[in-house]
């Protein structure tokens, strides 16, 4: 965000545009693994809600 000038919203949103479409090419199994191997929060980036486990 700092070298283009950006906020780190619009930083999120522009690398949200691009995952997103890279997802919709490559599939939900390889966007899965790929998210699986991410810490909380980033499926977000890739158009795709992260659904939270239920506390006991």
């Amino acid at each position: 965000a700092e070298r283009t000038g950006g906020t780190p919203a619009t930083a999120r949103w522009d690398a949200g545009v691009v995952l997103s479409r890279i997802a919709a090419l490559v599939g939900d199994d390889l966007v899965a693994e790929v998210v699986s191997c991410l810490p909380p929060g980033y499926a977000l980036l890739f158009g795709r809600a992260e659904l939270l486990a239920q506390a006991a």
